[in-house]
């Protein structure tokens, strides 16, 4: 019987850092397609950083791994998506073989899938919340074989030839003190720091972090800044709906005071939506949920100027940083009050960025990490307002970054809209909605306006009965036509478009990867 054994074929026109894998369940021979940035090694190919070296390729034994792996060890092979909940895994199992991938429109085009414009995936987009053990794998898609295809967060789905299972990253280790916890990060970064930038890589590694006016970007630029890291993004707006002329400090999240007293070099985020170019798509098809569209011109720069690019960011800060995190948040599921950060899951594979969102380190035992922030050693850090996280105020502030230069106001950098905004998309999603609802370009502003216009009052309405004590529901972000949901429709069209590109693309590659395709 042979071992298991990996066959990789460079194909130019798939994005730098996407694969798709086809693993034949009898014998365990592995045929993966793979874009340029993608690394290979003896029995393994990642497009990833974790903790350890990177020349053994041991990254399926990481605690902290971030990007997506194959890994064949022994009898087994070992698929390894991120261990942060901003990425995941796509697979099928077909005709005897098992099919993954780490982009959902190239593990369709592979499988011969489609996605269900009549099916609501807000449900596949937000099931991580239900956390690592609860969520539901399931993903509804179209094809004659298929009625769905399963994604996999966080833990590694490991095949044999008597089955598969999933295993969980190691345990990490119980969390003592402020002082236990920032150095166990601070070993973790300069772990990866010695990955990303080993000598055996075939394409070198550039470093960026993200920075705003709030608590989380900061405190992992702090953290990542001693480990040599000196280029940073940042945005100078927020997606607040209070206008400046109201309140300047609501609409402005700009994190350049902080980025120069850390001595960093900051891009400014193009925010002009004229600018923005056509891998608008890319950023649509991770997810219905709100778009992160703001991070578009960062993805070109890293595109253009970068082979390979690390991003350090703060997403799940709000969660693990925040003293008044309570009840099911305070699990080892890791259970996230939102999907932030998944929807650059399909934008940093063109690009070619893997994202390291240092927050999921170690919040296995959110926990300890609340239980430190209520600490009374962490009392000159408390603010004992709504936005109170004294971890990564220590952080930042210990390291000499004046106080009100950051976390004052909680602000947010992404948002729904309704139809795209580079003019050539537009027109094909306009095409898409009238060939599929019978909707005239007019109609689709008209909603957009109103749905617009009616919101903010709303907002408005909902925070001061807040304020006032009174009992209140957030007001849903449609007000006018409830049934129907264009950004939802702009998702199945984004991941719709690029399945066919992806498709005419496998076509002309020898073994096709699917035995099926739907037309």
């Amino acid at each position: 019987m042979y071992a298991p054994e990996i066959h990789c074929t460079y194909v130019p026109e798939l994005p730098k850092l996407a694969w798709l894998a086809t693993l034949d369940l009898e014998t365990l021979r592995l045929e993966v397609l793979h874009g340029s940035a993608v690394e290979i090694g003896d029995g393994w190919i990642v497009e990833g950083v974790w903790d350890d070296e990177f020349a053994p390729g041991e990254f399926h034994r990481s605690d902290h791994f971030f990007g997506s792996g194959i890994r064949i060890d022994g009898e087994e092979v070992h698929f390894v998506p991120s261990s942060a909940l901003v990425d995941r895994l796509l697979y099928a199992e077909q005709d005897g073989q098992l099919i993954v991938s780490n982009s959902l429109p190239l593990l369709l085009a592979g499988v011969g899938a489609r996605l269900d414009p009549a099916h609501d995936y807000l449900q596949e987009s937000r099931t991580i919340l239900q956390g690592i053990r609860d969520y539901n794998r399931e993903f509804r898609v179209q094809h004659p074989q298929l009625r769905a295809i399963s994604q996999l967060y966080h833990d590694r789905l490991v095949v044999t030839r008597e089955g598969s299972s999933f295993r969980s990253p190691p345990e990490p280790p119980h969390i003592e003190s402020f002082d236990h916890y920032r150095e166990l990060l601070r070993g973790v970064l300069r772990r990866i720091h010695g990955n990303y930038t080993a000598p055996e890589r075939a394409h070198r590694v550039s470093a960026f972090t993200t920075v705003s006016s709030g608590y989380d970007s900061p405190a992992v630029s702090t953290l990542v800044r001693e480990i040599g890291v000196r280029e940073c993004f940042t945005s100078c707006r927020s997606r607040s709906l209070i206008p400046a002329f109201i309140s300047r400090h609501a609409a402005v999240d700009d994190g350049t005071p902080v980025a120069r007293a850390l001595g960093m070099r900051v891009h400014a985020l193009d925010l002009d939506r004229s600018h923005v170019s056509e891998d608008e798509l890319y950023f649509l098809a991770a997810s219905t949920v709100e778009a992160e569209l703001v991070f578009h011109s960062m993805a070109k720069h890293i595109e253009v100027e970068s082979e390979v690019a690390v991003v350090f960011s703060g997403y799940h800060g709000d969660k693990v940083w925040d003293v008044a995190t309570h009840g099911r948040y305070l699990s080892d599921q890791i259970v996230r009050g939102d999907t932030s950060g998944l929807n650059l899951s399909e934008i940093r594979l063109k690009s070619g960025f893997i994202h390291v969102a240092v927050p999921f380190v170690f919040a296995r035992h959110i926990q300890d990490i609340v239980a430190i922030s209520n600490a009374p050693e962490m009392e000159p850090w408390r603010m004992h307002n709504k936005y109170d996280r004294p971890i990564p105020r220590r952080i930042v502030e210990e390291v000499g970054v004046p106080r009100q230069t950051f976390g004052m106001r909680k602000k947010a950098v992404t948002y729904y809209y309704n139809y795209p905004f580079h003019p050539e998309l537009r027109k094909d999603f306009f095409r898409y909605v009238q060939q599929r609802l019978g909707w005239s370009s007019a109609p689709v502003y008209a909603y957009d306006r109103a749905n617009r216009l009616a919101y903010p009052p709303l907002l408005f309405l909902h925070r001061t009965k807040k304020r006032l004590g009174l009992r209140s529901r957030a007001p849903h972000r449609i007000t006018f036509w409830r049934d129907q949901d264009f950004f939802h429709d702009m998702h199945v069209w984004a991941v719709e478009t690029l399945r066919d590109r992806l498709a005419g693309v496998l076509q002309r590659v020898e073994p096709a990867p699917a035995t099926q395709l739907l037309p």
